[in-house]
């Protein structure tokens, strides 16, 4: 097989780099989604079950921005709901 006539190497490593791209999007438009659902007020739980995610995994993204448990990302105390 001539190599400089099959490019499939180098189009399989492009379209690889595009999905990961897409992934990265993907990825900062459901972490800017969550936060927005929570500052609107969002139970933890009901974002995980429309993301198909787990609480905790909600609770890691709100936490690498600041927000934990026991405050909003305004700084007032987490609902109980």
């Amino acid at each position: 097989m001539n190599s400089e006539n099959d490019d499939s190497l180098e189009t399989a490593a492009q379209n690889l780099r595009d999905a990961q791209e897409a992934l990265h999007t993907a990825r900062r438009n459901l972490t800017q989604a969550t936060l927005t659902a929570y500052t609107n007020g969002e139970p933890v739980t009901q974002i995980a079950e429309r993301t198909g995610r787990t609480p905790i995994d909600i609770w890691n993204t709100l936490a690498i921005h600041g927000i934990t448990r026991t405050t909003h990302a305004n700084g007032t105390p987490e609902p109980t709901t």
